[in-house]
């Protein structure tokens, strides 16, 4: 299950997927908040099998509280919180053009404040040396029907092939003056950035 933004592309890219109907994503990957309640759903439907939802910091933001349902009807699901402080989707994109972010930073949020308010677990993944031994945990966490939000600690510096490919694609798309102007201002911003 993925919502919208940066970590759907991280999850297109990277995750072996070997069946059908193993990955769940909004059809048109703009649906942010769709991953909490639609985790929380499939695992409704398939009782038996693990579930996981893969969720940006800013989506899981929209509808989190949801995970109160997961608890109170011992949901045993995970919500993975790719964290960065940022819609780093977004940020991408701004940073491109405009040579800065202007409306993408969401500041500070306690996500163990999160789980102890909707009765979830908190797991907290700060660097690679944790994964396995956190994933493992929260396996066995949901097993006992506790839902479990796991706090991931991501850098997006590098970016997603989406946002690499974003730029260059919407530039074929506009007609020549626009495209010179559109390089123009993007230049300008980075000299006088």
């Amino acid at each position: 299950m993925v919502d919208d933004g940066n970590h759907t592309f991280l999850t297109a890219e990277l995750m072996p997927i070997h069946k059908p109907r193993n990955m769940i994503s909004p059809t048109d990957f703009n649906c942010m908040g769709y991953a909490v309640p639609a985790t929380i759903a499939t695992k409704l439907a398939n009782p038996d099998k693990a579930v996981v939802g893969i969720i940006g910091d800013g989506a899981f933001l929209m509808t989190c509280m949801e995970i109160v349902t997961a608890s109170m009807n011992h949901i045993g699901a995970i919500f993975t919180v790719f964290n960065d402080g940022e819609l780093s989707q977004i940020a991408q994109a701004q940073q491109v053009p405009y040579n800065r972010k202007t409306c993408t930073v969401l500041g500070v949020t306690r996500f163990e404040g999160i789980a102890q308010a909707t009765g979830a677990e908190y797991l907290r993944i700060e660097s690679n040396d944790e994964i396995l031994q956190k994933l493992e945990t929260a396996w066995d966490l949901t097993k006992q029907g506790h839902p479990v939000i796991l706090d991931v600690h991501i850098d997006y510096s590098k970016k997603t092939r989406f946002t690499q490919g974003i730029v260059g694609t919407n530039i074929k798309r506009l007609p020549f003056a626009a495209k010179i102007r559109m390089i123009s201002r993007a230049l300008v911003r980075k000299v006088t950035g």
